[in-house]
């Protein structure tokens, strides 16, 4: 649990009305097992008496970034399917795994773990792997008689679309080995337990885009594979190719690398339907 150092504490309360378990007794000190290690009540002690049960307390350090500077950047990023022919240092790959400490999570927890794939061999059969699962599963959905059966029960799934997107992807196959990683040097994995009670999905949504963000920051690309995650499933069996845990199941896929190509203007989107009520 965090400490609190009752001997140099005001008494301002201020923890203790920012908790959002309500952990904290300050008359005695205390904090209950219902402590969510959000960080709240360290953060928010104007006198840094409030320590933390892992790391240390690092003052927060004014930024220059503006609501327009945000626009900006993010009108700037796109998912890369181009990169160069250049690793992505050590260093930088865990730069970005060492700022998801600051990432928000749904659930309060933090399972998750994450692999990096970074040698050739393992992203070629990262990505061989994953091509021959969308293949058999493209193959199953598109056969007459499973395909009838989806055409009658889910009307709108268009099976003749994906029986063209099938034949395409097999005859782009031909010419290139990786459909999939798009030859990118590094492949984050971000795994964890199967679970009924949390919400690990989310969390790995969360912190990929995190991810993404950072990694633009620091010159690099990203680009959100989910493929990836159909493949491997619910069941691990890929698994012990990368030396993940049998009992994990992969949450979100990006891929990370110097990008080939550069883009020069904004390209709008719909924005989504909005209601205020």
């Amino acid at each position: 649990m965090p400490i609190i150092d009752l001997n140099h504490c005001t008494g301002c309360l201020k923890c203790v009305k920012d908790c959002p378990a309500n952990a904290i007794t300050i008359a005695t000190g205390v904090i209950a097992d219902t402590c969510i290690h959000c960080g709240h009540c360290i953060a928010i002690c104007p006198e840094s008496t409030v320590f933390p049960d892992k790391g240390e307390i690092v003052p927060l350090h004014p930024h220059a970034v503006t609501a327009n500077d945000f626009v900006w950047f993010t009108a700037g990023i796109r998912s890369c399917r181009s990169y160069l022919s250049k690793e992505v240092p050590d260093d930088l790959l865990l730069q970005l795994v060492t700022n998801l400490k600051h990432c928000p999570s749904a659930s309060n927890a933090r399972p998750l773990q994450i692999t990096i794939v970074r040698t050739p061999e393992k992203i070629q059969l990262l990505n061989n792997l994953t091509e021959e699962s969308l293949i058999r599963l493209f193959t199953l959905i598109t056969s007459p008689v499973i395909g009838g059966l989806i055409g009658l029960f889910v009307p709108k799934m268009n099976i003749a679309k994906l029986r063209r997107y099938k034949e395409s992807f097999l005859e782009k196959r031909k010419g290139n080995n990786s459909l999939i990683c798009h030859h990118a040097p590094a492949v984050m994995l971000l795994h964890g337990p199967e679970s009924k009670t949390g919400m690990l999905e989310a969390d790995a949504n969360i912190w990929a885009t995190y991810l993404s963000l950072h990694a633009a920051s620091l010159g690099l690309a990203t680009c959100f594979i989910g493929f990836i995650v159909k493949a491997f499933g619910k069941t691990g069996k890929y698994n012990h190719h990368f030396g993940i845990p049998e009992s994990n199941r992969i949450y979100a896929a990006l891929l990370v690398g110097y990008p080939k190509v550069k883009y020069k203007q904004e390209c709008s989107r719909e924005r989504p339907k909005l209601e205020m009520i």
